[in-house]
């Protein structure tokens, strides 16, 4: 996995730090305590801002004579849309006390919409069906186990998250449908906007592990160092397994 470090962001003051954040969508899942910089208990916070991208292999066959091709992997950027299913948070970040979430999944066209969504422990997720079909939302996994039954367009059922970890959610009458919800027990996460950018606010200084998850690449690491008062900046390069 490959990443770069982002020079301009370097020396980010409290305005500009907001500028940026504004930039994603009001109440978007994961922009928890952003813009919370300053003092707090006596130590000058700081910040983390970057962007995300996701390269795909694509092969390509360039000439080397009259008769001859010769295969080249070229790398392009994946639709935007596909960064909107990305994680950025603090792996080291210990447990914190934070406040629950409310935030929805929608059922349309037997899609999870959206796929990915990050909360707080203690947070609610709805999942109202919207098609004019039947669905049985369920998961198996260790952090939430639930099945809410089959139930049709225009209801909803709720789940409670009360465990941190990685929460797979499905249906069980259509085998294509699949989402994912993370839920941390610490406010220093967040999901990219549509342009790639994030940014966790409110971080303590010191050396830091940052994760990029994405739900199916998996996790890409990086070790930063924040100073206190400063905005520190990692930009993340997600490559695609070639086939």
């Amino acid at each position: 996995m490959r990443f770069s470090l982002g020079p301009g962001a370097r020396g980010l003051g409290l305005a500009a730090l907001v500028a940026l954040a504004a930039g994603g969508p009001a109440g978007a899942p994961g922009a928890v305590a952003m813009l919370a910089l300053g003092d707090a208990g006596g130590q000058e916070h700081a910040s983390i801002v970057g962007r995300v991208e996701i390269g795909i292999p694509v092969t390509i066959r360039r000439p080397t004579s009259t008769y001859a091709t010769r295969a080249v992997v070229q790398r392009t950027l994946a639709a935007e849309s596909e960064r909107r299913h990305v994680v950025v948070y603090l792996r080291d970040a210990r447990p914190q006390r934070v406040a629950p979430m409310r935030v929805s999944i929608l059922q349309r066209h037997e899609t999870f919409m959206p796929r990915v969504v990050a909360v707080t422990v203690g947070s609610e997720v709805d999942f109202p069906n919207d098609d004019p079909i039947y669905h049985n939302v369920f998961s198996l996994s260790r952090a939430r186990t639930f099945n809410l039954g089959r139930y049709p367009r225009g209801d909803t059922r709720r789940v409670r998250f009360d465990r941190t970890g990685i929460v797979k959610v499905f249906c069980e009458i259509h085998s294509h449908m699949s989402a994912t919800v993370m839920v941390f027990a610490h406010p220093w996460f967040a999901m990219p906007d549509e342009t790639g950018r994030f940014a966790l606010g409110a971080v303590p200084p010191g050396d830091h592990h940052v994760t990029a998850w994405h739900e199916r690449l998996g996790d890409t690491t990086v070790k930063l160092r924040v100073e206190p008062g400063r905005a520190a900046a990692t930009d993340f390069v997600l490559p695609v397994p070639a086939q």
